[in-house]
């Protein structure tokens, strides 16, 4: 279900094979070639995955490409059968009458959200059906007993593949909200907006677990009432990543950024090569879920989340978050040079010998905004950075 273009398959079959013929050839088997074989064997138990996983890892070095390739079928594999699993529940009677269970209620939150007189209370009032609905469904898919196997090797390969770096990160959280989107998708939903759910699960890994788990949360709700699912736009989410940024370093809780250029919202989205529509803010929440329901009980960042824009971008600084709405379709990302630069900046982080080769990249790329970002961001953390300055310097003189 989750795809990567990050590691080319046929570059990486090859890898596998010619691993596999050095073991056959009377080599012992290297802790990559082990790792394989405990992912690939058909009685393969999680004790003895984990085991070689920790021997390939314990020298702190990335695991080679024929690892990744591996982790990324055996991933693949895991989300098949959970899907496949979660479509089985059609028989059982909570998750069969979903669909009929949150129609008819779905108009009426719509118009509470949208009415002159909304409060907290009545929204708890119009959402409780659908909430019920949604809850028993899932129980029933919990209390099944192939749930919690298939749903232990989905965490366990997604793990793996945050080591491999074929994601920024995981966490429980998020494999929690992906669960019951699933659930929700197949069952509540239309087969419409999987083209949609398969781009965001491609695009979510490329940022922040927390982010991604926020707006999977998002995407859940809006299903629940009977709207398509809000798509990642890359170029928003590093739009909001930079303002929560911001606000976070710069001490201040504001639509508006004491930086000129950066001054509204829409000005940041531009900057990013997007359209912003809308834009919510929050401060003190630790998850994306937690930060979701921040927006949610307030009319305004509700309607937002609702009808702002067919796109959506979430980014976090410490406890601060900012949501975008508006956007547009990344189209596609592996030949997108915004979409290759947010990747490359989750997977610099802090460390400024990546952010100088990051806004080396940008300028090499025609993304002057983004270098000169990054450079910026570097002298925040290594004020004596010299190759940093000269190279600030040297896009500010072109600019001029």
């Amino acid at each position: 279900m989750l795809r990567t273009s990050r590691y080319p398959r046929p570059t990486a079959i090859l890898a596998i094979a010619l691993m596999s013929a050095s073991a056959s050839a009377g080599e012992a088997p290297s802790a990559a070639q082990e790792f394989i074989r405990a992912l690939d064997a058909p009685d393969s138990a999680a004790a003895r995955r984990q085991e070689a996983w920790q021997k390939l890892t314990e020298s702190g070095k990335a695991p080679p490409r024929a690892v990744a390739a591996a982790v990324e079928k055996a991933r693949d594999r895991a989300w098949q059968r959970l899907s496949q699993f979660i479509g089985t529940l059609q028989g059982r009677k909570p998750v069969a009458g979903l669909r009929a269970a949150v129609a008819p209620h779905q108009a009426k939150v719509r118009d509470v959200v949208n009415g002159a007189a909304f409060s907290k209370e009545k929204l708890g009032a119009a959402m409780a059906p659908i909430e019920k609905a949604i809850d028993a469904a899932a129980v029933a898919m919990e209390e099944a007993e192939r749930f919690k196997p298939l749903s232990e090797t989905v965490h366990e390969m997604e793990t793996y593949a945050a080591g491999c770096g074929l994601r920024i990160g995981w966490n429980e959280e998020l494999r929690d909200v992906l669960i019951r989107l699933a659930l929700v998708a197949q069952h509540a939903g239309g087969a419409k907006w999987r083209p949609t759910l398969d781009a965001n699960r491609e695009l979510g890994a490329c940022i922040d677990p927390a982010e991604h788990a926020c707006i999977e949360r998002l995407n859940i709700h809006r299903i629940l009432l009977g709207l398509p699912p809000a798509e990642i736009d890359l170029r928003l989410v590093i739009a909001a990543k930079k303002h929560s940024e911001e606000m976070a370093a710069r001490n201040y809780f504001s639509h508006d950024s004491p930086t000129p250029e950066l001054k509204t919202p829409w000005q940041r989205a531009a900057r990013e090569q997007t359209k912003a529509a809308a834009e919510c803010i929050a401060f003190g929440s630790d998850s994306g879920p937690t930060a979701f329901s921040q927006w949610y009980y307030s009319q305004g960042h509700h309607k937002i989340m609702l009808g702002a824009g067919p796109c959506v971008g979430v980014g976090r600084g410490g406890t601060k978050w900012t949501l975008l709405m508006g956007g547009s379709s990344m189209g596609a990302p592996a030949t997108n040079k915004m979409a290759a630069y947010v990747r490359k900046r989750y997977e610099a982080g802090d460390k400024p010998e990546a952010l100088l080769e990051l806004a080396k990249w940008c300028a090499a790329n025609q993304l002057a905004t983004q270098a000169r970002d990054e450079l910026q961001r570097l002298l925040l953390l290594a004020p004596d950075n010299e190759a940093a300055k000269e190279a600030l310097e040297r896009i500010r003189a072109k600019k001029q």
